[in-house]
């Protein structure tokens, strides 16, 4: 999920939103939601004798997604929040067959209201785009708030951009960025390359276009497979601006960079001087 945002240089930069976020104990990774796909439904499977989350994960690594959908539903059926959680997500995943996103909010449903993080963090973001239920900045605050508040790195980014546009609470660009800091500072790349967008644009950063060369660089060497291709997009933006020896020179110092509660100090000291210079540049928001 992306929104992009035009630079006053009239470079693109894509600002990311992304989906909930890996942590290390979550087990089922949404597609993005921009793919498309004819996947026809899977023929049906017998019932585990014994349905687990953990088989139903390993099914869809495999891609047996009929396999999963066996191990995920009953479970969820008898109220197991875990299996409410992954079912929300699978039902959410491009590509499967069984996409059903009205059906996986309802699920996640279930999960958030038993405080599970990870499902408020997804739900939250649905909300935000309205995807598979109706638009609600409020309900999506309230939520991401909430999975922020237990750090979860999905649910600190998306937290940040709506601070950043002030949806479902009032503008405010420097706690935006600073919530996006906290999820860069978990290696969080959509968050990094954010950061990098920041600098770009001279909004919530001061404009800096060596910065924002270094922080996409970051950003590309923790990206999912995925991510890339978008990521290399804001790179190639950043790289009208600069030699191609310093995207080179930006991109070697990038791989000295580590995740951890110091490893961007730069940068909110940074967001703390152009929140002091006031008279925030604007952006426009492009398509999501």
């Amino acid at each position: 999920m992306a929104r992009a945002i035009v630079a006053a240089c009239s470079a693109a930069f894509v600002f990311l939103i992304g989906a909930a976020g890996a942590s290390a104990d979550e087990t089922v990774t949404i597609a993005a939601t921009s793919a498309q796909c004819q996947a026809p439904k899977p023929d049906d499977v017998a019932a585990p004798v014994t349905p687990s989350v953990a088989a139903g994960t390993a099914a869809v690594n495999n891609k047996n997604y009929a396999l999963a959908d066996a191990n995920f539903r009953p479970l969820a059926e008898k109220g197991d929040v875990e299996a409410e959680r992954a079912m929300g997500q699978f039902l959410f995943m491009n590509c499967t067959g069984l996409q059903d996103k009205a059906a996986a909010v309802d699920w996640l449903s279930k999960a958030a209201d038993a405080d599970n993080i990870p499902a408020a963090t997804q739900l939250g973001i649905a909300y935000m785009n309205g995807d598979g239920t109706a638009q609600d900045d409020n309900k999506a605050f309230a939520l991401l708030t909430k999975g922020a508040a237990a750090g979860n790195p999905g649910a600190e980014r998306a937290l940040g951009y709506l601070y950043l546009y002030g949806r479902g609470v009032a503008q405010d660009r420097y706690v935006g960025m600073l919530w996006s800091i906290k999820a860069g500072q978990r290696a969080d790349a959509t968050a990094l390359s954010n950061i990098g967008g920041a600098y770009f644009r001279g909004d919530a950063l001061p404009q800096d276009n060596t910065k924002a060369a270094y922080y996409i660089s970051v950003a590309l060497l923790h990206a999912a497979p995925a991510d890339i291709p978008r990521f290399t997009l804001n790179r190639n933006s950043v790289a009208r601006m600069l030699s191609e020896d310093d995207m080179q020179y930006q991109a070697k110092r990038a791989k000295d960079w580590a995740p951890g509660p110091n490893s961007l100090t730069e940068v909110i000291q940074d967001a703390a001087r152009r929140r002091n210079q006031g008279s925030w540049a604007s952006a426009a928001q492009g398509e999501k």
